[in-house]
């Protein structure tokens, strides 16, 4: 799978006015630094963004922020990423059927850390955490949502990857790269479904965004200065390229973003 480096024209991409009108977007990991951001982009855009993550008071902050944004009004879904059951995400899909009838787009923000050590020091507790959350919980979730997404006939999957194949990383490193390979399969998978216009039905993509200032950042880093990683605003383009479609050919591809 090989890299492409973000364009100048994909890192200040701007949504054009009422771009996502009528679009519903799930976000998980919502809550979250690039979440967060991404949501407020979404709802400003016109877009009904379904709010996805683990704890309910921050997700009814965020719900309210969102709300005053956009005309559309957002949902919100509490889901634990690291301990749901299948069963969780069919019905997760069950209600978005039910509330909704289609899904214009997905976009995996949800991340777990970890434990920076050595591999052979790694608890298996917390090896299993981190995997669920970036990774199992990525192909659930997505399963869940390809049904509906399948009705848009002109819908964007994103998947956050970060390229940490090195020493420490350990579950996270790993789990990363698993959803590069995931999000190549996905578009492996469907390929043969294509729109009216001959594009895929469904474009699959990953975007390696680069250091942000979020609170994953400070975790892996607590020493490093906020004023040595640009905020996730500053990264937010090529999502909202490819939640949009700019180019509708682009799928399968993974988009590097580290300048």
């Amino acid at each position: 799978m090989q890299n492409q480096h973000i364009s100048n024209t994909q890192s200040n991409y701007v949504l054009p006015a009422n771009a996502l009108q009528n679009k519903v977007i799930v976000i998980s990991g919502s809550t979250g630094g690039l979440g967060t951001c991404l949501s407020k982009a979404c709802a400003t855009a016109g877009a009904t963004v379904v709010l996805l993550g683990r704890k309910l008071k921050k997700l009814e902050a965020l719900y309210d922020v969102v709300d005053s944004l956009g005309a559309a009004t957002p949902a919100l879904i509490t889901l634990d990423q690291a301990t749901a059951l299948p069963e969780s995400y069919v019905e997760l899909g069950q209600m978005l059927t039910s509330e909704f009838g289609r899904l214009d787009g997905l976009v995996h923000c949800a991340a777990e850390l970890g434990v920076l050590t050595p591999l052979q020091a790694m608890q298996q507790a917390d090896w299993a955490k981190v995997v669920a959350v970036n990774l199992t919980s990525a192909r659930l979730l997505s399963n869940a949502c390809l049904p509906l997404l399948d009705q848009s006939g002109n819908a964007s999957v994103v998947f956050t990857i970060d390229q940490k194949a090195s020493a420490y990383w350990g579950a996270y490193g790993v789990s990363k790269v698993g959803i590069q390979t995931l999000m190549q399969i996905y578009t492996d998978e469907t390929d043969g479904r294509k729109n009216t216009q001959g594009h895929c039905n469904i474009a699959f993509n990953a975007i390696d965004p680069g250091p942000m200032r979020t609170p994953l950042r400070r975790q892996a880093f607590p020493g490093e200065l906020e004023s040595e990683t640009p905020s996730p605003d500053s990264k937010l383009g090529p999502f909202l390229s490819l939640l949009n479609r700019s180019d509708p050919a682009l799928t399968g591809r993974t988009f590097v973003n580290h300048d």
